[in-house]
């Protein structure tokens, strides 16, 4: 077995250890050292970073493509290319996110994610992201309208039947038709059930909460906004301790005041990073398809094409811890933990990745100061290395 030592800033989940050792053994986290002379000399590499962050790998849990490829391509070379993204991001695992279409289409997507999680890739296929089509039409977003449809029974049975075993998040809109009845039965077959694309009132919202749901799909964005005498979906996940959430922090899907209201509420353990970024992101401005919609980009804001309407970002999830850093206070251990433990405590996986641990798996990140990407290890292999 092959060991060798990462040395640099150690982010770990409550402080940074700087110019410490990460020991690797295999596929794993072997032991994390405050400095080389602790380790020894026992036939160890020693890769010296300098004053770059080692952090655990991070892990978006709402994407939709990179590399003008799509989820909703349902095909795996497509997912593998969105993997070799992630990998340059420092992302090590992400959930393949659907979008409004045919049930005929994200059960194929579905199937697809299914088979790309078994693959050896750059970056893993963790799970599925089902974020349509049981949405509100008042809170559609960039989703297609043509394909929002009531929840019924029939379509509950073929996604449980589709997703079995694999970690799996719906989103839905609680308050229309009889969503609300379904969440019980979705909770109970193993999804997590996430509130997003919903008009729902504040006591709606809380009632869904009652009935199962422990997330939320990109807070403030699509949902009921808060105002002092209803205070919407918004407020009540704010209000809500046990309930998680999701943050797009690209400054333009939310102000830099709204991520720290969001903070100030529910702290940092129950906020995640995400970027639900689109097939343009790493690829540059232009009009692309998605699904019947065009989707136009420039710079830094998707929206559909001739309207104002945002349709996810070109956000990468390493420069949206930077960004919790420059523009809300929090420390470089909690702006990472929003996107590497507290997606793995979602879905389930906090001990086996997430943080920098003895015995988890080296699924870890090298960024310099200003988290450009220099290295990207998974199960303890470099997957991307620029030293």
């Amino acid at each position: 077995m092959h060991n060798y030592a990462l040395i640099g800033n150690i982010v770990l989940q409550e402080k940074v250890i700087k110019k410490g050792v990460v020991l690797i053994e295999g596929d794993q986290i072997a032991r994390v050292f405050s400095q080389k002379s602790e380790v020894g000399n026992l036939g160890i590499e020693f890769i010296d970073y300098g004053e770059a962050f080692i952090t655990p790998g991070l892990i978006d849990l709402h994407l939709h493509g990179a590399l003008s490829k799509d989820v909703m391509d349902c095909q795996e070379e497509s997912l593998r290319q969105i993997a070799i993204h992630q990998a340059r991001c420092g992302v090590t695992g992400f959930l393949g996110s659907t979008v409004s279409a045919s049930m005929e289409s994200i059960i194929r997507a579905v199937e697809t994610i299914k088979k790309a999680s078994k693959q050896k890739w750059t970056s893993e296929m963790l799970g599925v992201y089902i974020e349509s089509p049981f949405l509100s039409k008042k809170r559609k977003g960039a989703q297609d309208p043509a394909f929002i449809k009531k929840m019924e029974k029939a379509d509950v049975n073929c996604l449980v039947k589709a997703v079995q075993d694999m970690r799996a998040i719906i989103s839905l809109a609680p308050e229309v038709d009889d969503n609300m009845g379904f969440i019980p039965t979705l909770k109970e077959t193993g999804y997590i059930v996430a509130i997003g694309h919903t008009n729902a009132t504040y006591e709606q919202a809380l009632e869904s909460f009652e009935k199962g749901i422990s997330h939320a799909t990109h807070l403030f964005n699509a949902m009921s906004g808060f105002k002092h005498r209803e205070p919407g979906a918004v407020g009540a996940v704010l209000d809500s301790e046990d309930i998680s959430a999701e943050l797009i922090a690209d400054g333009i899907h939310l102000h830099p005041a709204a991520l720290r209201l969001a903070l100030a509420s529910k702290g940092t353990e129950k906020l995640c990073l995400v970027t639900d970024s689109l097939k343009a992101v790493g690829v540059g401005d232009g009009v692309y398809r998605w699904g019947n919609m065009e989707i136009e980009v420039k710079g830094p804001r998707a929206t559909i094409k001739d309207t104002d309407v945002l349709a996810g970002s070109v956000l990468t999830l390493n420069r949206a811890v930077k960004n919790m850093i420059d523009w809300t206070g929090i420390n470089v251990s909690q702006a990472v933990n929003m996107a590497s433990l507290n997606p793995a405590r979602i879905l389930g996986l906090e001990n086996e990745i997430g943080s920098i641990q003895s015995g988890k798996y080296a699924n870890l990140a090298v960024f310099d100061q200003k988290f450009g990407v220099l290295a990207t290890l998974l199960r303890g292999k470099f997957v991307l290395r620029g030293i």
